[in-house]
């Protein structure tokens, strides 16, 4: 396909930022537990990265805890105009971030308010990507693989990420759509609520296969950390996972072999029905009251 004529789309999630109510905590916990690279203040954020990336995936600053923004990544300044036009025209009011406000892997970006209100940003990255800090651990994540969504209005929201260039790879009974964006199943993902929840649902840091999973299980389990939900195989995705939670209360998983697709053909939705209960496997058991309400 010639660029005049390729879909302008975002190529997947950049980062997650936060806040949380004790940084310090939140930041040991990543760090030490969670495995991500620390590469010390960005703003008024703790900056840290996973093995994979050139830039800081989470930031994480001081505050109650809430999502700050959600960015996605843009290969260039054109896609990222293109996207930012697409958003005016459907009556969303997109806004370039000030150079002052940009953080130290970002070249340029836009931020938007999406249909329930959360900051998300669209950035292009500086082209000079910096080294990790430290080596890697062994078992750390290579990158946040997807984060999901709590929106009280699922079509509303489907329809403003379609503005970024996503389409919906499944849908469950249990009111979550799966959106992609690029090569994996899903990037993000999207849960309705019955009780007007807008915030994150959970946060998912890909460690590429089964046995690291299990690995990071044992390895968590040695530290005290419960997995909460897991380990088990989900249907849409077909990825292996296991569940946390963060010291701030954030729902975070480790999974692998997720589910890829050819980024540019066009893939048929699929429904899972009441039978699917999250785990083909049946072995994971219910997850928590939280995260399903």
């Amino acid at each position: 396909m010639t660029m005049q004529g390729r879909a302008r789309r975002v190529e997947g999630i950049y980062r997650l930022a936060l806040r949380a109510p004790d940084l310090g905590e939140a930041r040991r916990f990543y760090r030490d537990i969670w495995l991500l690279n620390d590469h010390g203040p960005d703003l008024d954020f703790a900056g840290l990265r996973s093995r994979g990336e050139d830039h800081d995936d989470l930031l994480i600053a001081e505050g109650p805890s809430q999502i700050v923004h959600l960015a996605f990544r843009v290969a260039s300044m054109e896609d990222l105009g293109a996207i930012a036009a697409q958003l005016d025209a459907a009556g969303f009011s997109p806004r370039t971030v000030a150079e002052q406000a940009l953080f130290r892997s970002d070249q340029a970006a836009v931020a938007v308010e999406d249909s329930d209100g959360r900051q998300v940003w669209l950035v292009v990255p500086r082209p000079d990507a910096s080294k990790l800090a430290n080596p890697p651990a062994a078992l750390a994540p290579n990158r946040i693989g997807h984060v999901v969504l709590w929106t009280p209005a699922q079509d509303a929201a489907e329809r403003f990420y379609a503005l970024l260039g996503f389409q919906v790879s499944d849908r469950t009974n249990a009111g979550m759509s799966f959106l992609r964006c690029n090569a994996d199943h899903h990037s993000i993902a999207l849960m309705k609520s019955r009780e007007g929840r807008t915030g994150l649902q959970h946060v998912a840091y890909d460690v590429g296969s089964l046995d690291n999973v299990m690995r990071n299980f044992a390895r968590l389990r040695s530290l005290g950390v419960e997995c909460i939900w897991g380990v088990g195989r989900h249907g849409p995705g077909n990825n292996v996972f296991s569940y946390y939670t963060d010291p701030a209360g954030n729902y975070i998983e480790y999974y692998g072999e997720m589910e890829q697709f050819d980024a540019n053909a066009p893939v048929e939705t699929r429904i899972w029905g009441p039978q699917h209960k999250g785990d083909v496997w049946g072995v994971a058991g219910i997850p928590p009251l939280g995260f399903r309400e």
